[in-house]
């Protein structure tokens, strides 16, 4: 498969491609944070997955089938990938060839093993930051990063280096946290993309609190508004962009009640109040 840029990343001894990776205190952060996550063995990783396509992958896969036509032929790439739960359904339904991008080492290895169990050949794991990842320009058919890009600080960035890796008419797909009503119940650990506030938030977390908070979480991480969203892709040449509510039913192993289970989902799927934003946009 040639799209890696073998100047930026070598093969290393368990499979994996790795990079140097240099991160910023956010980052860092962040990095923490997920490493403790998504701190599974095996075991640990067969368990999550079943559970996330028990009560999850559905309402994943009607906004991401809605968005590309897969085929065989797709190179299809999953940034900050952990348990690759998106990747691997569409490994299994449409042959896709998988890239996978993570800076958390432990997860990719035993992603690797969880993959060498079900006998997947067409697939690439990559340790890197996604801000410069070894891959070739005009490569990628899909991007998928399910709540990602905003654990990283220069989001101008990020979205550039997804347009920079797509080929002409690609796709690339992303949910983020959205600066909606329901940004109030997740106001203590989530740092709101807006001028002057965002500097706000940033210096009590990071310089006051030495984000000791924000570690216990989901790492550093900002949210935006559709205006937010819509402005970033723009920015960086991408046309076509649809942004709206990200609804998908909590984890049974959370909220077990039914109808609890079908209000929270009911209050999810409105812009004004969702947790979730996803944003599609094409190169």
């Amino acid at each position: 498969m040639d799209i890696l840029d073998k100047t930026k990343t070598k093969l290393d001894k368990n499979g994996i491609w790795v990079t140097n990776v240099s991160l910023l205190e956010e980052e860092s952060v962040s990095q923490s944070a997920w490493e403790k996550i998504y701190n599974y063995d095996l075991k640990k990783l067969v368990s999550n997955r079943e559970s996330f396509n028990k009560d999850k992958l559905a309402d994943h896969i009607v906004y991401i089938d809605d968005s590309y036509k897969f085929t065989s032929q797709t190179n299809y790439l999953e940034i900050g990938c952990g348990p690759a739960y998106i990747g691997e359904y569409l490994m299994k339904t449409h042959n896709c060839y998988f890239i996978g991008v993570d800076f958390n080492y432990p997860m990719l290895l035993t992603l690797k093993k969880y993959f060498n169990t079900k006998g997947y050949k067409k697939y690439l794991l990559i340790y890197a930051d996604i801000n410069d990842m070894p891959i070739k320009n005009n490569t990628i058919d899909y991007i998928y990063g399910g709540g990602v890009i905003e654990h990283l600080p220069d989001t101008n960035h990020i979205v550039e280096e997804l347009y920079r890796v797509l080929r002409r008419g690609g796709v690339a797909f992303n949910t983020v946290p959205a600066f909606s009503l329901w940004w109030i119940t997740r106001c203590f650990n989530n740092i709101p993309s807006l001028k002057g506030i965002r500097k706000i938030f940033e210096f009590m977390h990071l310089k006051l609190l030495k984000g000791r908070i924000l570690e216990k979480y989901y790492g550093y991480e900002l949210s935006f508004t559709v205006n937010n969203l819509r402005n970033l892709h723009k920015k960086s040449g991408f046309c076509d962009i649809k942004i709206g509510a990200f609804a998908f039913h909590p984890s049974t192993n959370k909220l077990k009640n039914v109808l609890l289970r079908n209000l929270y989902y009911k209050t999810q799927t409105s812009i004004f109040t969702t947790a979730m934003y996803f944003v599609s946009a094409k190169k």
